[in-house]
């Protein structure tokens, strides 16, 4: 373990030394800028900002603001009390006839035989569960290792 990690050591400081650091210049590229403006930033780098907390005064202009009031004529509900005749209920004798109702004897229903044979087709058989005694035999499981 200790031979690998110095081999990766050797190769980390032959590799980094192997590394030239040469700057070469872009051939024939042309910077024309692009359709769209930077607004106001040049790169993708914040700009730094001053934390000593300067107090910088900024005065708003005062705008004189006038309210015009208009009169809306707005129509107003009044409640006031009317007076409403209604008809005061009271009994009326009207002649209404009351029917009696005739009761009628029906035979109670009695059992007929009948010596004819009906075929009764089934399509779907239903099945009846019942409780059948059978023996089930159990095996021993022996347990066994598993290096031999």
């Amino acid at each position: 373990m200790k031979a690998f990690i110095v081999f990766s050591m050797a190769l980390a400081i032959t590799a980094s030394a192997a590394v030239e650091d040469s700057k070469k210049e872009k051939r024939g590229l042309w910077d024309l800028g692009s359709d769209h403006g930077s607004f106001g930033q040049e790169s993708f780098k914040f700009p730094e900002y001053d934390f000593e907390h300067h107090h910088i005064e900024h005065k708003e202009p005062e705008v004189k603001y006038v309210t015009i009031e208009k009169k809306v004529p707005v129509y107003v509900e009044k409640k006031v009390p009317v007076h409403v005749d209604r008809p005061v209920p009271y009994p009326v004798e009207v002649k209404v006839p009351v029917i009696q109702k005739e009761y009628v004897e029906v035979p109670k229903p009695y059992a007929v035989h009948v010596e004819k044979e009906v075929p009764v087709v089934i399509h779907k058989p239903v099945y009846i569960e019942k409780a059948v005694p059978v023996t089930i035999k159990i095996k021993e499981h022996k347990k066994h290792s598993f290096w031999g």
